[in-house]
């Protein structure tokens, strides 16, 4: 039959194994889920693997998967490791999506099936079923209420350690040869209730024309997650710019600062470093400034931005030129993933 989107597979359908075996699926397990409700919404936005991420045609065409989804790989004898272990910003990352529809193939057993020519796992019930639309469904069908144990997996199930740090160093690898490189230029600039305002830089000053009336303001950069960018780094923060200093200089030349260790400086900022000498703190590419600097003032004013690149440099990954690029397309809910049947 050949490749088949997800959505499209019933029960009983025959699909076609890693090991090229033919096995009806048993159920089909359906989850739509409302990401910009979610109190941690980093938890269950979609991966998006890019094709060719594990090597050539694999996967053979851009794969969605939830963040659990485990994908068999191969270090001395086969494996498999949750997706979302495996993220690099690059050609695995992650979708900020304001929903989502997941769909799970579950067979009599655990099993590897053939998403896009990727390995990657069917359902194996571990207690989540009931989180499903339709779990109430398998339940009338096949009367079991003991849940699987991570003994049913098929093969051995690695979330950390030497294995799944050398398949990342792998995954960063096959990255660079598809033309994924790293930046340093961080893209600083300000969205000002929605528009954005680049700076007059000057050294490590940043300078930006703020309308005085402005409501919300976020200091915006690109980001990296250091373990991400290098291996072993040991740092899994999302991080942005460093910044020693903020300040407002208004109409009348009056100027306005904030302690950077300030409690107005929460949203978007990470925590302060060096905080008894000389502090700063990273942001996390999207910092909320507080109002309080330019409230009451009229016109425009200057906003300061005092960045500290001697306390740390982004290394953010750069999309090749031309080529696929880590977007959320319009199809991102239905018809992402096809499976061979």
């Amino acid at each position: 039959m050949g490749d088949v989107p997800v959505e499209h597979l019933s029960v009983g359908q025959h699909v076609v194994t890693a090991a090229g075996e033919a096995r009806p699926i048993r159920w089909i397990g359906r989850r739509t889920l409302d990401c910009s409700r979610h109190a941690t919404p980093e938890a269950v936005w979609p991966v998006r693997i890019l094709a060719d991420a594990f090597g050539p045609s694999l996967p053979a065409r851009d794969l969605v998967l939830s963040p659990d989804h485990a994908v068999r790989v191969t270090v001395l004898d086969d494996v498999l490791i949750p997706v979302k272990h495996l993220l690099n910003d690059a050609t695995i990352a992650q979708m900020p999506v304001a929903e989502i529809t997941y769909w799970h193939v579950e067979l009599d057993s655990h099993d590897v099936l053939l998403a896009e020519s990727l390995p990657a796992e069917s359902f194996l019930d571990t207690g989540v079923r009931a989180g499903f639309e339709n779990g109430s469904e398998h339940t009338v069908l096949h009367p079991d209420f003991s849940p699987l144990t991570l003994d049913d997996f098929s093969l051995p199930l690695v979330q950390d350690g030497p294995i799944v740090d050398a398949v990342r160093t792998r995954l960063i690898a096959r990255a660079q040869a598809l033309g994924w490189t790293l930046t340093d230029e961080d893209d600083l600039h300000l969205v000002a209730d929605g528009v954005a305002i680049r700076p007059e830089r000057d050294g490590t000053t940043a300078r930006f024309s703020l309308p005085a009336g402005a409501g919300s303001v976020r200091l915006t950069s690109r980001s990296f997650v250091p373990e991400r960018v290098r291996v072993g780094a040991g740092d899994g923060r999302r991080l942005g710019v460093p910044v020693r200093g903020v300040s407002v200089i208004d109409g009348h030349g009056v100027i306005r600062s904030l302690p950077i260790g300030s409690s107005l400086f929460e949203t978007g900022f990470s925590f302060i470093q060096d905080c008894e000498t000389n502090p700063w703190r990273w942001t996390v590419g999207a910092a909320a400034l507080p109002a309080v600097l330019w409230a009451g003032s009229t016109g425009i004013v200057t906003l300061v931005i005092e960045t500290a690149p001697d306390r740390g440099t982004l290394q953010a990954w750069l999309a090749p030129a031309t080529g696929p690029t880590l977007r959320a397309g319009a199809d991102e809910n239905q018809g992402a993933t096809r499976l061979s049947a």
